[in-house]
């Protein structure tokens, strides 16, 4: 069974940053990121939280934008920030399949 909910102390292991990172990514992107908190007020992150994450690692951590241009970005692309793993894999199945009905189409053709 997978997990639901991860500690801060658990995301912030998986970049690598500081936990004070992740609250100050959390403020600084305060339309995006809303983690979950339990009866003692500590954040709980979903995969949802994990994945805009990600998308804020990528954009200030890799690319070297600043945390105006990476709100730019994400204000411009909107809040649907990446795709989950299980989405990755539906879509490329879906093109796979595609690809494969074309080869037989263009095949047939061809034979023709």
């Amino acid at each position: 069974m997978e997990k639901k909910y991860f500690t801060i102390q658990e995301v912030a292991r998986h970049f690598g940053v500081a936990p004070s990172l992740i609250r100050f990514w959390e403020k600084a992107f305060s339309g995006i990121l809303h983690p979950n908190r339990n009866s003692k007020g500590a954040r709980r992150y979903q995969e949802k939280d994990i994945a805009q994450l990600r998308y804020i690692y990528t954009l200030v951590k890799e690319k070297g934008y600043s945390l105006a241009g990476a709100r730019k970005v994400i204000q411009k692309h909107g809040n649907t920030l990446t795709i989950t793993p299980e989405e990755v894999v539906q879509r490329l199945r879906a093109l796979r399949s595609f690809l494969v009905a074309l080869k037989g189409s263009v095949a047939s053709i061809i034979l023709d």
